[in-house]
C-alpha cells in the first residue's frame, strides 16, 4: 500500500496542470471543509470530525420549563454570553393522553464561561401568579423565537436587537425588536414572511460580507420531505420569495433546524448544523429493541392525535457548508450521533444543536482555547438536559493523511507575509509545503526540498523554508500550494501580513 501511495504522489506531482482561472483569497483564512480549492491529491482525504460531549452545563427543571426545551440560540455580547431557548413540555402521562400543560415561553440565561449558566429574575411575565423568573416572551402556541444582536451599522436606534419567531401552525413568520435583548415587541404589526411552515427555529442574521440580511426557514416539498429555504432583505422588513436550498452531492433527506451562520474566522463561509429527520418502522428488530420501548408505544398512541412518529421517528446532526448561502456542501455521514444507548435518548429531539458556536478556554489554561456549542438530551419524560460539545477551532473537517499523501490547490492569489497553518500530526508525522506557479513548477527558495518539516499540534505555525517564512514577494500573482503529509491533519491555512 505505501508503494502504491508513494507511485501516486508521484505522478500527481509530475502530471501537467491545465491552465485553470486564479481563485482570489486574499488573506482570508481558508478551511478544508470542502474540495473548492483543491485541484489534484492522493493519499488523503476529507475527514469529518466528531466533537467532543463535556457537561452538562443546564438542567431545564424550573416549573414553566420542561421535556420539550429545545431551540438554543448563544453569542456573545462584551462581557456576557446570552442564551435563549424555548420553554416547552412534551410529556405523556401513563395512559397515553397527553398531560395537561402550560404555554410556550421564550427564556433567556446568561454566562461569563459558558459552562456556568443563570437564569436571572427578569419580572417581565406572570407565570402562576409570579414574575420571578426569565421568561422574555410568551404568546399563543408560541412555537419558536430566535433572537441575535444586530451588527448592521445603520440598525435603527431601538432595534439593536431583532428576532424571529412563530405561532404554532400559523405559517406566518414575525420580526421582532428590542434594545437590550430583553424587552420585546412586534417590529411591524404584519408578518415579514409568510411562503413557509416556519415550524422550527428559523434564523436570521446581517451578513457584513454581502451587505444584506440571510433568512433561512423551514418549509417542505413533495408534501411530506421537510426543508431548508433561504431569503433576504435589506432591511429585515421586505425579503424576497424563499428559495429551496441546494445540495447537489446529498440526498433529497428530511430537515430540521439550519444553525446557518457565516463562520467568524472566515465570514465568507458559511457552517450549518441541521438535525436530520429518519422515520422509522415499529419492528421488534429496530425501534422496539431501543430503550424504554413501554414509553415510545404510548407516544405512538396517545387518545388525542394519534401520529405514530413520536415513538419511531428519530434525529440525529449533520454538518453542511457554502460559499455563496444557497449552494451547500452536505456531509451524509452524522456529525452528531444520539450515541450510546441510554434510558432516555435514541428519540426524536435527540441532536438538536444550539445556533452559534462561542470560543471558550480549555480546560488546561496552557492550551489554546476550543469552541463550543450546546446540544439538548433526555427529552419526552423528564427535564431536558443542556450538554456542552467542543471541537478544535477550524476542527471540522480535516485533510488527513494516514501515510504519505499529498495535494496541490488550484492557482490561487494571495495577499501577506507568511503562511500559516492549523494543524496536527503524530509524534511520527510531518508536514511540508512547496510553493508553485500556475503552471505547477515549484517555485525557487519554496520547493519541498527547502520546506522545514512541521510536526506537533497547532493552531497557527508559520511554514517556513530553510529558516525563512516572508512570502510576500509572490503576493498578487497565481500561485498553487502543495501540502505533503504523513500521519497528520490540516484544518486550515491562512496568508497573513
Amino acid at each position: 500500500m505505501r508503494r502504491v501511495l508513494t507511485i501516486l504522489a508521484t505522478i500527481l506531482a509530475s502530471a501537467p496542470v491545465c491552465g485553470a482561472e486564479p481563485i482570489e483569497i486574499g488573506s482570508q483564512r481558508e478551511l478544508f471543509v470542502d474540495d473548492f480549492l483543491l485541484d489534484r491529491r492522493a493519499g488523503v482525504e476529507l475527514r469529518l470530525q466528531a466533537p467532543v460531549p463535556r457537561e452538562v452545563v443546564m438542567v431545564y427543571d424550573a416549573p414553566w420549563e420542561g421535556s420539550g426545551c429545545c431551540f438554543a440560540t448563544v453569542f456573545r455580547d462584551g462581557p456576557i454570553i446570552r442564551k435563549y431557548y424555548i420553554a416547552h413540555d412534551l410529556t405523556w402521562n401513563a395512559d397515553g393522553t397527553k398531560r395537561v400543560s402550560r404555554p410556550t415561553f421564550a427564556c433567556y440565561a446568561e454566562s461569563r464561561d459558558g459552562i456556568r449558566w443563570v437564569r436571572p429574575e427578569l419580572g417581565l411575565f406572570d407565570y402562576n401568579g409570579s414574575k420571578k423568573n426569565n421568561i422574555i416572551w410568551s404568546g399563543p402556541k408560541l412555537d419558536n423565537f430566535t433572537p441575535m444582536k444586530d451588527p448592521n451599522p445603520d440598525c435603527r436606534p431601538g432595534e439593536e436587537y431583532k428576532a424571529v419567531g412563530v405561532a404554532l401552525r400559523s405559517y406566518e413568520l414575525w420580526a421582532y425588536k428590542s434594545a437590550d435583548g430583553l424587552h420585546w415587541s412586534p417590529l411591524v404589526d404584519k408578518p415579514i414572511l409568510t411562503r413557509g411552515r416556519f415550524d422550527t427555529q428559523n434564523n436570521a442574521f446581517w451578513d457584513p460580507l454581502r451587505k444584506h440580511y440571510w433568512c433561512y426557514i423551514r418549509d417542505y416539498h413533495f408534501d411530506d420531505i421537510r426543508d431548508i429555504r433561504v431569503a433576504t432583505s435589506n432591511d429585515f422588513l421586505t425579503w424576497t420569495e424563499p428559495q429551496k436550498l441546494h445540495f447537489p452531492d446529498a440526498p433529497d433527506e428530511q430537515l430540521y433546524t439550519n444553525q446557518v451562520r457565516p463562520y467568524y474566522r472566515a465570514p465568507h463561509l458559511f457552517l450549518g448544523f441541521p438535525t436530520r429527520y429518519i422515520k422509522r418502522p415499529w419492528t421488534p428488530s429496530s425501534i422496539k429493541a431501543l430503550p424504554d420501548p413501554e414509553h415510545r408505544q404510548r407516544r405512538m398512541t396517545f387518545k388525542t392525535n394519534p401520529i405514530g412518529r413520536y415513538g419511531t421517528a428519530l434525529t440525529d446532526g449533520l454538518f453542511m457548508t457554502s460559499r455563496d448561502g444557497r449552494t451547500f456542501h452536505r456531509w451524509d455521514e452524522a456529525f452528531l450521533r444520539p450515541g450510546p444507548e441510554r434510558r432516555d435518548n435514541w428519540v426524536y429531539g435527540d441532536c438538536y444543536q444550539s445556533l452559534g458556536l462561542l470560543e471558550t478556554p480549555a480546560t488546561d489554561p496552557t492550551a489554546p482555547p476550543e469552541l463550543s456549542f450546546y446540544v439538548g438530551e433526555n427529552h419526552w419524560k423528564g427535564p431536558v438536559r443542556l450538554r456542552r460539545y467542543t471541537v478544535r477551532i477550524d476542527g471540522f473537517v480535516s485533510l488527513h493523511a494516514r501515510s504519505r499523501g499529498e495535494c496541490v490547490t488550484k492557482p490561487l492569489v494571495f495577499h501577506g507575509k507568511e503562511l500559516t497553518l492549523n494543524f496536527s500530526t503524530s509524534a511520527a508525522g510531518y508536514l511540508r509545503v512547496e510553493l508553485q506557479d500556475a503552471g505547477g513548477q515549484p517555485l525557487p527558495e519554496f520547493t519541498l526540498a527547502d520546506s522545514d518539516e512541521l510536526f506537533g499540534d497547532s493552531l497557527e505555525r508559520v511554514v517556513t523554508w530553510k529558516g525563512k517564512s516572508n512570502v510576500a514577494a509572490l503576493a498578487g500573482q497565481p500561485v498553487r500550494v502543495r501540502f505533503v503529509m504523513r500521519d497528520a491533519d490540516l484544518y486550515s491555512f491562512r496568508f497573513q501580513e
